[in-house]
């Protein structure tokens, strides 16, 4: 953890006795005292803090997101957190439905962690994604979902590809859609899933859906392209023409 903010300090300058003795060293003794106690106070504080963030670590390993948040956001106030620490605030705040503020969070802090390890990056680009995708803000989703595939062991790509597939679909993406969503049904099929069989039936059904919207904007298209140019010119009728109303000279 970091340094708490710097707070301004005072100069301690020598103060003038007005007599000597006892007296000095009785007010020696003194300063002692209180210096000595503050010491011991810094002490207990800076302690506190650790134990504080320690406490945060443990409840955020144990997916106790809420109460980790509390704690975060407690030494946040009073010490400048390192990017690893807003990643873990950012996960926190997604678990607590919190979706903006996750993917503000996220957004912010995941180019500083490039010196991490692709898995655990993965990881806060798939729940940056994912507070978009609840956000309806699909196109920013597709950038993070992307960008965790990259990172990510293949076991792990299924929901991302099948995201992505879903996003694209929202976006009338059609051929994208099909595509990731192809993908998503291999890697489900490969790889186990605590909901691999109703993933794998909603993701047929999604592709049959597609396939017919693709089809019918394709008969479209060629309906389109075969009609017949419309050429220039008065165009022409079946109706007989009438003559004009007489003129005064005609009756």
């Amino acid at each position: 953890m970091t340094t708490p903010k710097q707070q301004s300090s005072t100069e301690h300058r020598p103060i003038e006795q007005p007599c000597r003795g006892a007296f000095s060293i009785a007010m020696a003794v003194v300063l002692a005292v209180l210096m000595a106690g503050t010491n011991r106070l810094h002490a207990q504080e800076v302690t506190t803090d650790r134990d504080r963030l320690g406490m945060a670590l443990e409840y955020f390993q144990n997916e106790k997101y809420h109460e980790a948040l509390l704690l975060f956001e407690r030494l946040e106030k009073q010490y400048t957190l390192n990017p690893r620490y807003h990643a873990y605030m950012g996960v926190c705040l997604f678990h607590e439905w919190d979706y903006e503020k996750a993917a503000r969070k996220l957004s912010q802090c995941l180019p500083k962690l490039e010196a991490l390890a692709p898995q655990e990056r993965s990881v806060y680009y798939f729940t940056c994604a994912e507070s978009y995708f609840f956000l309806q803000r699909y196109r920013e989703a597709i950038a993070y979902y992307e960008q965790m595939l990259l990172l990510c062991f293949d076991n792990e790509k299924a929901d991302a590809l099948f995201r992505l597939g879903f996003c694209h679909m929202q976006l009338a993406n059609v051929d994208n859609a099909i595509d990731y969503l192809q993908a998503a049904q291999d890697y489900y099929q490969r790889f186990p899933h605590r909901e691999k069989t109703a993933r794998l039936t909603q993701i047929g059904n999604m592709i049959k859906g597609l396939k017919r919207i693709a089809e019918q904007d394709k008969d479209k298209k060629a309906d389109a392209e075969a009609l017949p140019e419309v050429q220039g010119g008065e165009p022409t009728s079946s109706e007989p023409e009438t003559a004009p109303p007489p003129t005064n000279r005609e009756k």
